[in-house]
């Protein structure tokens, strides 16, 4: 892998809303499996999680560390 890529694809097999996540960057990739639940998840936050993982488990800091989505404060 030469870039930095965040693929979403839906899970149909899984369940209605059921998605997989990927991010990937020359160092390796780490994946998410997000089943639907009694709250919807933006794609954002669960970017965030799985950057965080990512970052972790790989020890690279390919992606600039990116505001919290999870855990700002929300603003009218």
């Amino acid at each position: 892998m030469s870039q930095t890529e965040f693929l979403v694809r839906q899970a149909p097999a899984l369940g209605p809303g059921s998605r997989r996540l990927r991010f990937a960057c020359p160092h390796g990739f780490s994946s998410a499996l997000l089943l639907p639940g009694s709250e919807p998840v933006s794609d954002l936050k669960v970017l965030d999680l799985l950057l965080a993982r990512h970052h972790g488990a790989q020890h690279c800091r390919c992606v600039p560390d990116l505001p919290s989505v999870a855990t700002q404060p929300a603003r009218a």
